[in-house]
């Protein structure tokens, strides 16, 4: 199966799967527009400007209206969505069932379950502490949030700087460990890629 990590992390986040499936546009529109021709749906997992660029969205309704958009009530708040997404219940479209589930952060957050046009399940979780609510199954590709090394930032719990504390913001988001651990429990096959997302630049 094909996918193009086109960015990730901080300062932006889209990636393509299986050719005509995106996740989030928290990028500029220059560096996506050659890909939308064949884009079909793009997921917004949530409002953060580092997943919705709302000047991007602003390009792609004016040139691509015919891709259609799926995010939650959030995110639909934000931008007018075709399809609102909820947490547990199955988007079915022509030609896909996205199954949405919720992770956690400091804003409402889904994770995306589907099979492609050739067979293979993907689940897709960025910007989450946890995955305890993604679908129990095998699957054969899985695009998860990598973000720190756990004892990275444990060395830096006590550090604060004003307000802001880089262990407890390093916390919102998903471990190696905990990314690793999900992976060899729920993997249908050692061969399933395991694709490493939203690297922190200084805990990972």
């Amino acid at each position: 199966m094909e996918y193009n990590i086109v960015s990730t992390g901080s300062k932006g986040n889209c990636v393509i799967i299986g050719g005509d499936v995106m996740i989030d546009a928290g990028v500029p529109f220059k560096d996506i527009k050659e890909h939308l021709y064949g884009i079909k749906y793009l997921l917004i997992t949530h409002t953060h400007q580092d997943h919705l660029n709302i000047k991007t969205m602003q390009q792609i309704a004016a040139l691509f209206p015919r891709i259609c958009i799926i995010g939650n009530y959030e995110v639909h708040n934000a931008w007018n969505c075709n399809i609102i997404a909820n947490a547990d219940f199955d988007i079915i479209t022509d030609d896909y069932v996205f199954s949405p589930f919720e992770c956690m952060h400091d804003v409402l957050v889904y994770g995306y379950v589907w099979t492609t046009s050739d067979g293979q399940e993907v689940i897709y979780a960025t910007d989450t502490s946890t995955l305890k609510n993604a679908p129990e199954k095998k699957y054969d590709y899985f695009f998860l949030e990598s973000n720190h090394d756990e004892n990275k930032l444990e060395a830096v719990r006590d550090q604060k700087k004003g307000n802001y504390s880089p262990y407890l913001s390093g916390k919102r988001h998903l471990s190696t460990q905990q990314a690793k651990a999900f992976y060899f429990m729920h993997r249908r096959s050692p061969e399933s890629p395991f694709i490493e997302l939203h690297q922190s630049a200084r805990f990972y």
